[in-house]
């Protein structure tokens, strides 16, 4: 019986990526590319294409290639394979994405956003693996996710659920959670502060109009009082989101990716301790809150597993 492989593209606003992948998640051949998203989408398509036709070189003799999962900034129909109008994509608006490129390469395609892409890379290939029901975030410059449930990606109408950055945790405001504790949200939080506190080692690093939240973690680190406070509120918010999305979702695991979580294990492991602070009864605090395990390998790896699902008829 022939091996059979998949190729794995990840689209991102920065860089592009494709792999030739074997059905047991190891990677055969792997290219990257700077996306370049200023010259438009038939550009970063055709980069694409060119990428996945490299890769495709790689498939060892008698080798059965099922097909081409890609991940995506959304919104996007995963069903219809529409790529509606990313923010960190201008331009793409309304694009075709699944036919533009399963028309040139002559294979199946399926397509998803790229948060629950993540999330079924972990579940199949990473930290995941094993489990029924598992919740993975990713907190970085914007907080996304993707939730699996009895061993299927939750995707709601149009595929459109499982949108959590957007738990509404500030009433008062209407402040979303993505707007509050990203890392785009943490930044904003010190640019805000930092002119109250004019002897906090933020200054030196970064100007408010300049100031990010790794500058935040790096004076924290360092012991300044306004980084450390900042890094304080950043995990009462991140915990907050956690006991709520454990409230909802009930998984077996909750998986954290992204710069602003892995670069940061102290943030975690309070943020952790918050959410068991938070939730109602014990059986939520039994749930473990743990690292992402796949790291830059997690876009390309969950288009494989996004492809072989469809491939076995999940």
């Amino acid at each position: 019986m022939p091996m059979k492989y998949v190729i794995g593209a990840d689209i991102g606003g920065t860089q592009l990526r494709a792999a030739l992948i074997a059905a047991d998640g190891t990677i055969i051949a792997h290219e990257r590319a700077r996306t370049f998203v200023e010259q438009g989408p038939d550009a970063v398509i055709t980069r694409v294409l060119d990428l996945i036709a490299q890769v495709r070189t790689g498939l060892p003799p008698g080798g059965d290639l099922l097909g081409i999962g890609v991940g995506a900034p959304g919104p996007l129909n995963p069903e219809t394979g529409m790529v509606y109008a990313p923010p960190n994509m201008p331009g793409w608006y309304h694009i075709q994405l699944r036919d533009a490129l399963a028309l040139p390469t002559g294979l199946p395609v399926v397509i998803d956003n790229d948060a629950n892409v993540a999330a079924l890379g972990e579940w199949r290939f990473g930290a995941g693996a094993g489990t029924r029901h598992m919740v993975y975030l990713t907190v970085s410059t914007g907080i996304g996710g993707g939730v699996i449930v009895d061993g299927k990606l939750l995707l709601g109408r149009m595929g459109a659920a499982a949108e959590l950055g957007s738990i509404f945790l500030d009433a008062e405001r209407g402040l979303r959670w993505e707007e509050l504790a990203s890392g785009s949200g943490l930044g904003e939080a010190a640019a805000a502060a930092m002119p109250a506190h004019p002897a906090s080692m933020l200054h030196t690093l970064a100007s408010p109009q300049t100031v990010t939240a790794a500058h935040v973690a790096r004076a924290a680190a360092a012991g300044d009082d306004l980084a450390r406070s900042l890094m304080e509120r950043e995990a009462h918010l991140l915990g907050l989101g956690f006991a709520s999305i454990l409230h909802i979702f009930s998984p077996e695991l909750l998986l954290v990716g992204g710069s602003v979580a892995l670069e940061n294990p102290d943030l975690l492991a309070r943020a952790r301790a918050i959410a068991y602070e938070r939730v109602l009864v014990d059986l939520y605090r039994d749930v473990p809150i743990l690292p992402a395990s796949l790291g830059e390998r997690a876009g390309v790896l969950g288009a494989a597993a996004l492809m072989l699902a469809a491939a076995e008829g999940h």
